[in-house]
């Protein structure tokens, strides 16, 4: 058979390795280690379930015994063994040096031994692993107790601002009850916890000056912005560096699932989460807390990331109240992208597609494409073309012909 090659590139079939430093991979140290953890934590279940949540006090008698138990048995290596002790029980154990790593953005455990990572927009396999499969499962628990959604089965998220000290993580639980192959999955995407600079984004080719210029003069004159590409393209990033450019006599809601985006700068800008819903309390989603703003004094409404329903206040919003919009979603280009989000819109209401594009119109408009942490499109929208029942738009820029 004849066929016209499209591949431009060899298949990959072997994964280049993300090598790591870990006081694990010492093959002494890591003997003492299993047995001070076999003789503390494996002996005492009951008493690392209570410290995980417990009090500071609690804590401190878990770190002491620890503490008793090296120096009877190892005291030339307690600070060591220390610090791995406290990183398996209360942190991210023999995940840290990619926790800790400047590079590396995402991080997903599929089993004890494959864990893998995107470090600088590329997918690795490390050389990270735990001890065995029980191992894997004892720190998997110690995590969902740690976050409080041990009680909880299925898929499940939280936000940890404290586990690292450049980072938040949000972490993303895929339990066996969902899994095809019966493991915990987690896996953790690092939010910089504090923002690049327009000057870093620029140094590491997310933009350029031109660019930077050209979205502070659309943010000042009055324009939304929505931010396509695919998962981990830089979408948040980017949003993020551009909340703080909102003047600051603009109030601001920012919506989202997990804490990923912020501000510290910002006098006027309010930040919300979702809440599940539980025996405790009614849950609360994207849509409630989109509601509420409504009939609130807002001048610019943010949603995280684009999924669902949340989708029609982008365009009733603009249509009845003249309030801007900033959100990122997912999508293939940037013309798709507004498509993408009608249909999101079309889960909770009637409206036609094209009815919801026209809305779109209603004000001035920026669509941006995102793909491997740099900018790959950007288009104005620029009316509604009522005989092709269509969005008009505006090309600012292409990167494809710009190579």
């Amino acid at each position: 058979m004849e066929f016209e090659r499209k591949a431009k590139k060899d298949p990959v079939k072997r994964s280049s390795i993300y090598m790591t430093k870990s006081l694990y991979k010492d093959q002494e140290l890591s003997r003492k280690f299993l047995l001070l953890k076999a003789g503390v934590c494996d002996m005492n279940p009951a008493l690392i379930k209570k410290c995980i949540t417990g009090t500071e006090q609690d804590f401190i008698m878990l770190m002491q015994k620890a503490r008793d138990y090296i120096r009877e048995h190892f005291p030339d290596e307690e600070e060591k063994l220390l610090m791995m002790f406290q990183e398996c029980v209360f942190g991210y154990y023999v995940l840290t040096p990619l926790v800790t790593a400047k590079d590396v953005s995402d991080i997903r455990v599929l089993s004890y031994d494959k864990v893998t990572v995107k470090a600088n927009g590329k997918r690795y396999e490390s050389d990270v692993s735990f001890y065995d499969p029980a191992d894997y499962r004892q720190w998997y628990e110690r995590q969902l107790r740690i976050a409080r959604l041990e009680d909880l089965a299925g898929l499940m998220h939280c936000t940890d601002r404290t586990g690292a000290r450049d980072f938040y993580m949000r972490n993303d639980f895929e339990l066996p009850l969902v899994t095809s192959d019966g493991e915990n999955i987690i896996h953790i995407r690092k939010i910089p916890n504090r923002k690049h600079s327009w000057e870093y984004l620029k140094e590491n080719r997310m933009l350029d000056d031109s660019m930077e210029s050209y979205i502070k003069d659309r943010i000042l004159a009055g324009y939304g912005f929505l931010i396509s590409g695919r998962g981990g393209s830089g979408k948040s990033t980017l949003l993020n560096s551009m909340l703080d450019e909102i003047p600051f006599d603009e109030s601001v809601l920012v919506v989202q699932e997990s804490d990923e985006l912020y501000s510290n700068e910002h006098p006027q800008m309010m930040f919300e989460h979702t809440v599940k819903d539980d025996k405790n309390h009614p849950g609360y989603g994207l849509e409630d807390e989109l509601r509420m703003g409504l009939l609130q004094d807002i001048d610019n409404f943010v949603i995280g990331e684009i999924k669902g329903g949340e989708a029609l206040y982008v365009f009733t919003t603009a249509l009845s109240t003249g309030a801007r919009f900033f959100g990122t979603i997912h999508s293939g280009d940037a013309a798709s992208s507004v498509r993408r989000l009608a249909h999101c819109a079309r889960y909770i209401s009637d409206y036609p597609v094209e009815t919801l594009e026209e809305m779109l119109c209603a004000v001035p408009f920026v669509l941006i494409h995102m793909d491997s942490f740099s900018i790959d499109e950007i288009l104005e929208v620029d009316g509604f073309d009522s005989a092709q029942k269509r969005l008009r738009f505006r090309e600012i820029y292409n990167r494809q012909k710009r190579i």
